[in-house]
């Protein structure tokens, strides 16, 4: 689910059922209400960066089968037609009209054309098919361009619109400052340009680097005991604050990958080892978690035959959910706690196989996640200093395309965890009361030493809490791994910037100065010529900028 909610389209299949209710449509209209409820509050759960998409969350109501059977008894060939109409007579007189059907004939084969049509048609409507199509239309037309047109106008910009607008108005702004009189103030107007786009820009970067760097500083606290402070907590306060100030404030909830990472990879973990002390405390296989779907299937059926042997070993209900103090005193007993201890001690490792799998995959989609928060975190810099700059200097045109400068390095990786599970063995005494003929007559009871096998059991709570504090013993490392990926990442994006920047100021320079080289004595002529020119190239600069950012906006 890495991807926006604006583009999903939601049905809820099989509505046709609350038809049968008497209380219909109200029934249909809680069910739906309920649903969509329940659609956004897991979409906002799982996807918080899109808070404002999940709200425009379209879901839209269906029934396939009977809407297949509208389509199938307008079927030419009339036993396919007429298999549909049996079908649909059987199953969904229910969404047929009264009228209609006290006209029809019983026997299906003697349906006209005309009552077949008319049977089509009821169904078409009454399993809002038609409703569901024409939601599919204006979603496809609706979002398809933008997936496509802005790629591809993006791609346009960067190869020619962006060389158009500055070789157009940098070469008429050029031709027109080129006398003798106002050549020499252009070039120390380049000169000042240069030098206020140089503070502009470092003082932006610093902006943008400052929450980083504090949280490098933190981990370096953490580290060396002198701060106490959750790296986890501190990377989220500090990058709510960065969205606190301007332009970042823009940016809303997009940044929540960069620190909800730690809670997805918890709940992840928490979700499956809830699956197993269910299953181990009711005595029953109830490992059916979404996320083990993420596993192989052969670890995830090893780690259910583990848990149904473990069940077997008496290791459920109670003694699953409370622990106990075991002493084996019998050959058997002796034997089936080291079964038991064989059999924990074997979980620990399917879960760690299981695990693997289903952390590798959380921690792709999550980092995947984290990409595309800082993409969107560059585009908004990005923004604000292409703003900055031409408000700077709007006769040069200065541009720094998304696609061209934003190149994030996809590095990051979290480690693996592990943990162990079973218990210890220790060998006990205990005293056996004998019961021979002497000792009964004397009444004197005699005792004789046995060995035991003693063990202390876990609960499931204590056997598997291992998992998410060894998550929560990684956490400062990985907030290092990810601090220290941004602020090179910054640094890479503030070089592309500076380098693009000084291009296209240099190449200004460079038409200014060959216009200067050329200058006739005719340049009042050619300032009358130019001008007019001048203002079209503005307007055509402004044109082709105007055109990305729209799209982006209603994207």
């Amino acid at each position: 689910m890495g991807g926006s909610p604006a583009r999903m389209l939601f049905t809820l299949n099989r509505i046709d059922v609350f038809r049968a209710d008497k209380n219909w449509p109200e029934t249909e209209n809680r069910f739906v209400e309920k649903a969509i409820c329940d659609i956004k509050n897991e979409l906002n759960e799982q996807l918080q960066e899109y808070t404002e998409d999940i709200e425009k969350l379209q879901v839209v109501k269906l029934s396939t089968w009977p809407a297949l059977l509208a389509l199938q008894i307008q079927n030419n060939d009339d036993i396919y037609s007429a298999e549909a109409c049996k079908k649909a007579d059987n199953n969904f007189n229910g969404l047929i009209n009264e009228d209609i059907l006290e006209v029809l004939p019983r026997n299906v084969q003697k349906w006209s054309r005309h009552d077949r049509n008319r049977v089509a048609e009821a169904l078409w409507q009454e399993s809002y098919a038609e409703e569901f199509q024409q939601h599919l239309k204006e979603h496809i037309n609706q979002h398809f361009p933008q997936l496509v047109i802005p790629q591809a106008i993006e791609r346009f910009n960067v190869a020619a619109g962006n060389a158009v607008s500055e070789w157009a108005v940098q070469t008429t702004t050029a031709i027109l400052s080129s006398s003798e009189e106002h050549y020499q103030q252009e070039c120390e107007k380049i000169s000042h340009i240069r030098s206020s786009l140089d503070i502009f820009l470092q003082l932006s970067d610093a902006n943008l680097r400052k929450p980083f760097e504090k949280i490098d500083a933190k981990f370096k606290e953490v580290i060396e005991k002198k701060s106490e402070d959750d790296l986890v907590f501190y990377l989220q306060k500090t990058l709510k604050e960065l969205q606190d100030v301007e332009p970042y404030k823009e940016l809303g909830e997009k940044l929540y990958p960069l620190y909800g990472w730690s809670r997805e990879l918890s709940r992840g973990i928490n979700q499956v080892l809830e699956s197993v002390a269910e299953s181990l405390e009711k005595g029953q296989i109830l490992v059916k978690n979404p996320n083990l779907k993420k596993a192989d299937d052969s670890q995830v059926q090893l780690l259910e035959s583990n848990l149904k042997r473990l069940i077997n070993l008496g290791y459920t209900g109670s003694a699953a959910r409370d622990g106990e103090i075991r002493e084996a005193r019998t050959d058997e007993d002796k034997k089936n706690l080291e079964l038991l201890n064989q059999a924990l001690n074997d979980l620990s490792k399917h879960l760690n196989l299981v695990m693997k799998d289903i952390l590798k995959q959380i921690s792709n989609q999550e980092i995947e996640r984290m990409y595309q928060a800082v993409v969107e975190l560059f585009n908004c810099h990005l923004s604000h200093l292409e703003k900055g700059a031409n408000k700077e200097a709007p006769h040069i045109i200065i541009r720094f395309p998304d696609s061209q400068l934003i190149r994030v390095k996809k590095e990051l990786s979290f480690i693996s965890l592990s943990f162990e599970s079973g218990v210890s063995i220790t060998e006990g005494n205990w005293e056996e009361e004998s019961r021979s003929f002497w000792h009964w007559l004397w009444l004197v009871p005699k005792y004789e030493a046995r060995c035991s096998d003693n063990a202390t059991i876990p609960s499931t709570e204590n056997l598997l809490k291992n998992w998410d504090s060894q998550v929560k013993l990684a956490e400062p490392d990985l907030v290092k791994q990810i601090a220290s990926w941004l602020l090179e990442q910054i640094d890479c994006l503030k070089k592309e910037v500076h380098k693009t920047q000084n291009d296209i100021l240099d190449r200004y320079q460079a038409r200014l100065d060959k216009a200067h080289q050329e200058i006739t004595l005719d340049y009042e002529k050619q300032k009358n010529v130019w001008q007019p020119m001048e203002r079209k190239a503005q307007e055509l600069a402004e044109e082709f900028g105007l055109l990305g950012k729209l799209l982006k906006n209603e994207d």
